[in-house]
């Protein structure tokens, strides 16, 4: 026993020094992989800030809604009055509630003019609304025929007019940075919405976009089909009812389609479309590969004028590219549906009345903002 005690205390000097070599060799490992990791991030950051560098990059006034004033109310004809229906909800007790941080708001512009034109119609709006708390995406189309009061911007005196006008407004005042944060206002007022990042595609920009990714499958009616193979500007083919694989130009086509049968003069049934389009985007970049990804954003991103930042773009890609696989789309119109109401109105008073599409700001900034902002409706 006497012996085993003085074995043990000869080793104990021994076994601290081996223990304090390991610690040193396992310190000079951590610091290596610690290195090795900051440079791999240092070198990810400048790849991103590099390739999101060829954007065309917008900078917008920060007191942008300095404009923003209340709307008169428009008043839905009694006889049309919608009943509000009143859904239940589940108060999660495992998770902080959701705040309007958890939502990021972008808005799509695709632009009608070509190369050399002065103007620039907004042919297309669509809200995207990201929201990371619940991994949905909630797509709001803009009806083009909203009669809207257009702020009074940057010296210009605006009254009411169809939303389609706000966008080329701006452009004509103060170029894209204005026709962009005009449209801001404009929304802010009418509906609520709270935009966080603009982008703008042009026509060419769309078409191309399709392209690299070969196309978008699209399920097709009789009617539909019918009014492409009509469009021989656009379209080069026969092209049947069901599941197609539209390119670029057919696409495009497809997602400006207001007038195949059973369509009326409504653009709810074109908005609907455009969202389809979204949808089947949303699709393809489930699957795409790094390499695809990255292709497809050189061919894309000189084509985009935008809001956002590189450092932007890294940090909403963060917060983004996690849930992908997990999104969820839900499509609305705006005036949301059921709760505008269509009038003939003379905006220019020159006695040739428009259709336009009223609405209720008030019902709109309520059922609008409980999406895109978390608030109580």
């Amino acid at each position: 026993m006497s012996y085993h005690g003085r074995f043990e205390q000869q080793k104990q000097p021994e076994n601290r020094k081996k223990g304090g070599k390991g610690l040193k060799i396992f310190l000079i490992v951590l610091a290596v992989l610690l290195a090795l990791i900051l440079i791999a991030a240092a070198v990810g950051y400048w790849f991103i800030q590099d390739k999101f560098s060829k954007m065309n990059v917008i900078t917008l006034p920060e007191d942008t809604y300095v404009y923003t004033e209340a709307v008169d109310e428009e008043t839905r004809p009694p006889e049309t009055t919608a009943e509000e229906t009143v859904e239940e909800t589940t108060v999660e007790t495992t998770r902080p509630p959701m705040s309007a941080d958890d939502i990021i708001n972008v808005l799509v512009v695709g632009q009608a003019s070509r190369a050399g034109e002065e103007g620039k119609m907004a042919d297309t709006t669509m809200l995207v609304s990201l929201n990371t708390y619940t991994k949905e995406v909630n797509v709001f189309s803009i009806l083009r025929d909203s009669f809207v009061k257009l702020p009074d911007y940057n010296g210009m005196k605006c009254g009411r007019a169809k939303f389609t006008m706000c966008y080329a407004l701006g452009y004509q005042n103060s170029g894209t940075a204005g026709a962009m944060e005009m449209t801001n206002i404009c929304l802010k007022d009418n509906f609520g919405i709270e935009v966080d990042y603009n982008i703008e595609v042009s026509f060419d920009g769309f078409i191309k976009m399709i392209d690299y990714l070969d196309g978008v499958d699209i399920e097709l009616t009789q009617a539909e089909a019918d009014y492409l193979n009509k469009d021989t500007l656009y379209v080069q083919r026969h092209i049947e009812p069901g599941m197609q694989r539209l390119q670029g130009m057919e696409a495009l086509s497809y997602a400006r389609m207001r007038k195949a049968a059973g369509d009326g003069e409504s653009d709810i049934k074109r908005t609907e479309r455009q969202r389809k389009v979204v949808s089947a985007l949303l699709e393809k970049f489930r699957y795409m590969s790094l390499s695809e990804l990255n292709g497809w954003i050189d061919e894309l991103l000189p084509m985009v004028t935008t809001t956002m930042t590189p450092s932007d773009v890294t940090k909403l890609a963060a917060k983004v590219l996690p849930m992908v696989i997990d999104l969820k789309m839900t499509g609305y119109t705006v005036p949301m549906e059921g709760t505008g109401w269509g009038e003939m109105v003379d905006i220019y008073d020159n006695g040739m009345p428009q259709s336009v599409m009223k609405f209720e700001s008030a019902q709109q900034k309520k059922l609008i903002r409980a999406i895109t902002e978390a608030e109580e409706s």
